[in-house]
C-alpha cells in the first residue's frame, strides 16, 4: 500500500509559542491521510527537544516529477481548504525548508530502540565531503541510521512553496540510544537537532513495526446510538473531487460473543435506504472482516480485512466500482467515548494514492 520515495522534503517550523501541541494535534487528525491519499509518505513527525516551538517532519515523493502534481492535489484540496487558516495562524516560518534525495549505500532496515533521534546537517562543498563525514559518523554512532540524504538541486517544481535554493547540505537521521557528541563533527560545523516522535509520527523510538491487530472488544465503543453525519463522493474514480452531497442518518450498533461479532444498522430516510454492517473477529489470525449491505440491493459486498492500532483501524479489501477494480480502504478512528469517524477510500493504482470518497461523522446521543 506504499512506494519508496525517491525525493524528500525536511521541514523545519517556528511556531508561536505554545502553540506546538495545537498545530500538531490538528496535523495528526487531519493531514496524514489527507497527504498519504495524493501520493505523499510522512516517514516522520518530531518535535525538537531543546526548542519547545519547533516541528520537524519529513515528507517523500513518488519522484520529483510527481512532486507537483501531489502538492497540488493536497493543497486545493478540501481537507487543506478547511483547515489551513488554523494551520498558519499557529505558524511563523514555514519557509525553512530543504529538498532533498539519498545517497550512499542503501541504509539497512532499523532493528533496535533509541533514547530520541538526531538530525544531523551539515553544509558541504562536494559529494566527497558527505561521504567524509558519514565515515565518521557510522563508526562513532551509539545507535542506528535511519537515513541520509544530500541537496537535490533540481529547481523547486512547487514554486507556491518556498525551499533552500542555492545551497548543498547533507541531512543524517540517527536513531540513537545514549547521548550524541557531536563534537566529532566539529570540523563540519553541524546543525544537530535532538528530536522525539509525535504519536502517530511513522518513525518511532522502538523501531518495530506497529501492528494493525484485532482483539474482541473493538467496536465495543460502537455499542448504543448515534447521529451520523455523512459527506459522499457523487461520482468517484472519475477526476472529479468535488461533487459532494451531506445527508443525515441515525445507527445503532450491537456487539455479540464477548465481542467477536459487532453489528450496526444506518437508517438514511432523506436518502430513502438503510444499511447493516456486520463485523467478524478471525481469533487465528486476529484480523477483523467487515461486511456491508444496503437496502437498494440488497448485495453482501466483499469483505474488507485489518485490525486496529491505538484508536486507529485500517481496514482493506477489493471491490469493483464505476467500471474500476478499485482497492478499497476503511479508516475507524475512535474519538474519545462519544465521538467517531469512519472514513472510505478507493485507489487505482495499487495504494499509491487514494481517493476518499465517503466520510462519516459519528456524534452518540442519549
Amino acid at each position: 500500500m506504499s512506494f519508496t520515495p525517491t525525493v524528500f522534503e525536511l521541514r523545519n517550523y517556528t511556531l508561536h509559542p505554545g502553540r506546538r501541541d495545537e498545530l500538531i494535534a490538528l496535523f495528526e487528525r487531519e493531514f496524514i491521510e489527507a497527504q498519504q491519499d495524493c501520493g505523499i509518505t510522512l516517514p516522520g513527525l518530531f518535535t525538537d527537544m531543546d526548542r519547545p516551538d519547533r516541528f520537524v517532519w519529513l515528507r517523500g515523493f513518488f519522484d520529483m516529477a510527481a512532486r507537483p502534481e501531489a502538492l497540488a492535489r493536497f493543497y486545493t484540496g478540501p481537507v487543506w481548504q478547511q483547515h489551513r487558516t488554523a494551520a498558519n495562524a499557529t505558524m511563523i516560518n514555514s519557509d525553512d525548508v530543504l529538498l532533498l534525495k539519498p545517497f550512499g549505500a542503501p541504509v539497512p532496515k532499523a532493528s533496535g530502540a533509541g533514547r530520541m533521534f538526531v538530525c544531523v546537517d551539515c553544509v558541504i562543498q562536494t559529494e566527497a565531503d558527505a561521504t567524509a563525514i558519514d565515515a565518521v559518523l557510522t563508526a562513532n554512532l551509539d545507535g542506528e541510521l535511519v537515513g541520509r540524504w544530500i541537496t537535490d538541486p533540481t529547481p523547486n517544481n512547487f514554486p507556491r512553496l518556498p525551499v533552500r535554493e542555492g545551497e548543498r547540505h547533507a541531512v543524517w537521521l540517527l536513531r540513537v540510544r545514549g547521548d550524541f557528541d557531536a563534537a566529532m563533527l566539529a570540523p563540519w560545523t553541524p546543525q544537530v537537532l535532538r528530536l522525539q516522535p509525535t504519536t502517530r509520527s511513522a518513525l518511532q523510538l522502538d523501531a518495530a513495526p506497529r501492528a494493525f491487530v484485532g482483539r474482541p472488544g473493538d467496536f465495543d465503543f460502537l455499542v448504543g446510538r448515534w447521529a451520523v453525519r455523512n459527506t459522499r463522493l457523487m461520482t468517484r474514480l472519475q477526476g472529479n473531487t468535488t461533487d459532494w452531497r451531506e445527508f443525515h442518518g441515525v445507527q445503532q450498533a450491537w456487539s455479540h460473543m464477548g465481542g467477536q461479532i459487532s453489528f450496526d444498522e444506518l437508517s438514511c430516510e432523506s436518502e430513502g435506504f438503510a444499511g447493516a454492517t456486520m463485523r467478524t473477529l478471525d481469533m487465528a489470525t486476529k484480523q477483523w472482516a467487515i461486511y456491508w449491505v444496503n437496502s437498494r440491493t440488497g448485495k453482501l459486498y466483499p469483505p474488507v480485512h485489518g485490525g486496529w492500532c491505538g484508536d486507529r483501524g485500517e481496514f482493506y479489501g477489493i471491490e469493483e466500482d464505476s467500471g474500476h477494480t478499485a482497492l478499497v480502504r476503511f479508516v475507524w478512528e475512535r474519538l474519545g467515548t462519544d465521538a467517531a469517524r469512519w472514513t472510505q477510500a478507493y485507489s487505482i493504482d495499487g495504494g499509491r494514492s487514494w481517493e476518499n470518497n465517503w466520510r462519516m461523522d459519528f456524534t452518540r446521543l442519549a
